[in-house]
């Protein structure tokens, strides 16, 4: 999960792209934000007195849910960092073998500390009960950790395909078929095709194999996908990592593989020279996100429209609230559900996941903004570099819970409406960011990171020879906080120097050289949120992009358009807000 495009050891600068650590502390970030009000908002009181409650809490109901399901955003940029790290050692001359073994390793220990994390060390492990159970210990359930270390999370999924990836890469490496490219992306394209056709019928024989998997139970009432040790049989046990990865309720590679592939063409593409990367890069990929999000939206529709037909409306709410849950888009999962409803969710979501990566990367890479991005980012980008640990220590904010609580309604763990949930949300940002300001300053050891990185730089002799022998071997975990956050050489995919200018001091011949790709961005981000409810937020951003495109391109139409249309649409955001904040849900008439 390591974005360091150069590993140097002269003291010179890590090249590393903004995008992809930012959206790795974005996705913490976010993931914090959704699951503090999953778990500490008062659902119960709001669905009691829904018809009363303010019109922007049934966006909150729709979208939550939704943003809850991109565990694919950040399979993507995982596996996109891990293949720029591939082809820089490639291109050092590193052998395929070791870096085939350096892959599966480290997937390996991922695996091993992701399941660790369930059941034992993690916000819904025993040290998670723990902190749920704050008002009186003696309630911690600590038989969690006979259980829940096989629940398959997207860690999971991760180092499953950093295993998968990695045994492909080697192969498709061979006799230097690394250095065609074009051939590469092809190939994983194909692969990504090939995991999704076969999804289905690996869920069929999985079900053959095992009897109601993954949502049945054994004749204990334990589900079938997470066996308790001590209860369910050594045969059960042992199979259950292995069936897991195939069938899981979250995020199985069957078919978030694919995704994972696609993240490979993203870091393939990446990793070529700047003037190879095509600038219509972005928009290209973006709308292939395009494509998928529409499609998947109209086949989410279908399926909630079918469920209501066959159910009604409480049950199609129910089930629209487990959106996270890929695997209850499957026919299995209850009869109501149509075949093939996963496909809708899982091209929404990714679909999303992608149109939101190349955004980020149009923003800033291919208008030579990342270093300026990267000052002013540094709190979200914190969160991404032990991303890890950071999500492993989300039991944090039951503590803070468990002391808001308190405050407001003087007893633990009571759920709270809106204004005690966003300082729960607030007071976590705090808590987090001052335990990562202080834990740089040792370099994060003691991390999860940091005990993954310490075995496999003491153990691997690739790595092992990295390091001089006089560098101790608790030293050879540490992250470099210096070259990999504060002093670091950022990658730019566009023309950084003329933009760097005002465009009032550029001589004439300067002028006649802009453009306008600036403008014309603007200009095209403001029209998407204005014409769509969905994007409408981003005529902020477009406003400020035109207000400094006038600067560095002069006034011209585009952002003069922009500017328009970036006011009109944040006028009608805020009459939005405010509408949705006075009138009642009452007034649709749909509860």
């Amino acid at each position: 999960m390591n974005t360091k495009v150069m590993d140097t050891t002269n003291g010179s600068k890590y090249q590393r792209f903004f995008s992809l650590d930012f959206a790795r502390g974005l996705a913490i970030f976010v993931m914090l934000f959704l699951h503090i009000i999953q778990r500490t908002l008062n659902m119960e009181e709001l669905f009691a007195n829904i018809n009363n409650v303010a019109l922007i809490n049934l966006f909150a109901l729709v979208l939550i849910p939704f943003f809850g399901g991109l565990a694919g955003f950040f399979l993507i940029i995982s596996a996109a960092a891990n293949m720029v790290s591939i082809y820089r050692d490639l291109e050092k001359g590193k052998s395929i073998k070791s870096l085939v073994f350096k892959q599966v390793i480290g997937g390996l220990l991922l695996l091993i500390f992701a399941m660790l994390c369930e059941g034992l060390i993690g916000y819904q492990g025993l040290m998670g009960n723990f902190a749920k159970s704050l008002d009186n210990i003696a309630n911690t359930e600590w038989t969690v950790m006979l259980w829940r270390w096989n629940f398959f999370e997207t860690i999971h999924t991760i180092a499953w395909c950093l295993i998968i990836n990695g045994c492909i890469q080697g192969l498709l490496s061979l006799k230097g078929n690394w250095k065609n490219t074009k051939r590469m992306i092809i190939s994983y394209i194909i692969l990504a095709v090939i995991v999704v056709g076969l999804t289905q019928p690996i869920w069929y024989l999985i079900g053959l194999l095992v009897p109601g998997y993954p949502f049945g139970l054994y004749p204990s009432g334990h589900e079938l996908f997470m066996p308790w040790i001590g209860t369910e049989s050594f045969w059960q046990i042992f199979r259950a990592p292995f069936l897991n990865p195939l069938s899981a309720p979250m995020e199985p590679i069957f078919p978030y593989l694919a995704i994972s592939f696609i993240g490979s063409v993203l870091g393939i593409i990446l990793s070529q020279p700047k003037d190879k990367i095509s600038k219509k890069f972005p928009r290209n990929f973006g709308l292939v996100g395009l494509a998928m999000f529409i499609g998947g939206l109209v086949g989410i529709i279908i399926v909630i429209v079918k469920i209501l037909v066959a159910t009604d409306f409480d049950t199609a709410i129910d089930f629209y609230l487990v959106f996270i849950n890929h695997r209850a888009w499957a026919a299995d999962y209850a009869s109501y559900v149509p075949p093939f409803a996963w496909i809708g969710q899982f091209l929404a979501v990714n679909g999303f996941s992608i149109m939101l990566i190349m955004f980020l990367f149009r923003l800033v890479e291919f208008r030579g903004k990342a270093q300026v991005y990267a000052e002013r980012t540094k709190i979200v980008r914190r969160f991404g570099i032990v991303a890890f640990t950071n999500y492993n220590n989300q039991w944090m904010y039951f503590v803070v819970f468990f002391l808001t609580s308190l405050m407001l309604t003087k007893d633990a763990y009571q759920p709270l409406f809106w204004g005690g949930v966003f300082l729960t949300i607030v007071l976590t940002y705090l808590l987090y960011s001052l335990i990562l300001f202080g834990w740089e300053k040792i370099n994060y050891i003691g991390s999860l990171e940091w005990f993954i990185r310490t075995f496999t730089n003491n153990v691997i002799p690739a790595r092992r020879k990295k390091f001089d022998s006089s560098v101790k071997w608790w030293q050879r975990g540490q992250v470099d906080v210096e070259k990999t956050f504060y002093n670091v050489d950022w990658i730019n995919l566009g023309n950084a120097e003329l933009d760097n200018k005002v465009f009032n001091e550029k001589s004439d011949e300067e002028k006649k050289l802009v453009n306008l790709e600036d403008s014309k961005f603007a200009l095209s981000i403001s029209l998407i949120g204005l014409c769509s409810i969905l994007f409408i937020v981003l005529n902020i951003l477009s406003l400020f992009v035109a207000i400094k495109t006038r600067k560095t391109e002069g006034k011209n139409k585009y952002n003069i358009a922009a500017l328009i249309i970036s006011i009109i649409g944040i006028v009608l955001f805020v009459a939005l807000i405010i509408v949705t904040l006075i009138l009642p849900i009452g007034i649709l008439g749909i509860f």
